[in-house]
Formats: structure tokens, C-alpha cells, sequence
């Protein structure tokens, strides 16, 4: 099992972070076909339209799981930030974690077995939540744009890594 593709999105569903983990050149993709807004990431690696669309699909599935926990009627608890999975596409699964001041955290992982993969992305999660809220304590980052710090995505490349790292696949 392997991250694909993360994404941190804003109260409004405006794209603040999107990162391709395995930046494939795509040559039909260009500036033009950017349709939901997340361009280029912040490494200057160009983001697939298909993992753009695959993500950006998934967000409904995360606003109605949002919607029931905010009604009582769906996962609430003690973890309610963890949403789980939202959408299993092509052979690929995207799931959703939700902070208390309504950013969404999306995750993209290859197929795997069901049994290891919620432990390591609730930990995944919980990382890349902490280095958000880092870079929020700054005075001078926007509440709602596009995250670009150098030590922002040294530290996603590194909870990545571990994430890639525990699930048994070696990350160069």
C-alpha cells in the first residue's frame, strides 16, 4: 500500500495544499485543464487531472459523512475526526479526516489489505494535522491560502516517507 496523492482542503472546499507523491508526467495535462484549481504543487511537480478529479470527487462523500456526525446519527466518538474511507476509485482509495475547525485532510493509497492501512493513516493524519497547525501559528500565513513553506513540505515529505516506510515499501 502506498500514498498517491494528499490534499488539504479549506472550510469552503478551496484547495490549500495538494501534493502528488509519485509525480507522473502527464503530457496531455496542461494549465488549461486545470479544473479545480490545485496547479501545480508547491515542489513544482504537475498534479495528474484524473487524481485532481478523483480527489476532488471525494469531498461530497466527506461534506454528507460531516453532515450525519454533525446531526448525531453517524461515526461521532472519541476519534470523530476520522472519517474513514470515502471512496474507493479505480484501484485506488481515498479517505477523509476532518479537524475541529473544519479543514479536511484527504488521503490517496493504492489497494491494500484492509487490516493495516486505518492505523497507519489515522497516524499519517495526526501528523500532517500537527504540521498544519504549525504553519497556522504563523502570523503572517492567510487562513485560506495555498500553504507554501519550504519546512511545510520537508515535513509532509518526511511523515510520507514513514507512512510509505511502515507499510513495507522502500521510499528513495
Amino acid at each position: 500500500m502506498s500514498l498517491q496523492c494528499l490534499a488539504i482542503i479549506g472550510k469552503t472546499n478551496e484547495p490549500l495544499y495538494m501534493m502528488d507523491v509519485k509525480a507522473e508526467e502527464d503530457p496531455v495535462t496542461t494549465n488549461e485543464d486545470d479544473a479545480f484549481g490545485f496547479g501545480e504543487s508547491q515542489r513544482g511537480e504537475r498534479l495528474s487531472l484524473d487524481k485532481e478529479f478523483m480527489m476532488h470527487a471525494s469531498i461530497d462523500n466527506l461534506e454528507e459523512a460531516l453532515g450525519s456526525q454533525r446531526q448525531g446519527k453517524g461515526r461521532a466518538s472519541a476519534d470523530s475526526k476520522w472519517i474513514g474511507l470515502l471512496c474507493p476509485m479505480e484501484e485506488s482509495f481515498i479517505y477523509g479526516y476532518s479537524t475541529s475547525t473544519n479543514i479536511k485532510i484527504l488521503a490517496m493509497i493504492s489497494d491494500s489489505t484492509e487490516d493495516s492501512r486505518e492505523v497507519h493513516l489515522k497516524t499519517l493524519f495526526a501528523k500532517v494535522h500537527n504540521l498544519f497547525v504549525e504553519y497556522m501559528l504563523n502570523p503572517w500565513a492567510g487562513l485560506q491560502n495555498k500553504i507554501e513553506s519550504k519546512k511545510f513540505d520537508s515535513g509532509i515529505q518526511e511523515a510520507v516517507n514513514v507512512y510509505n516506510e511502515t507499510n513495507g515499501i522502500a521510499w528513495a
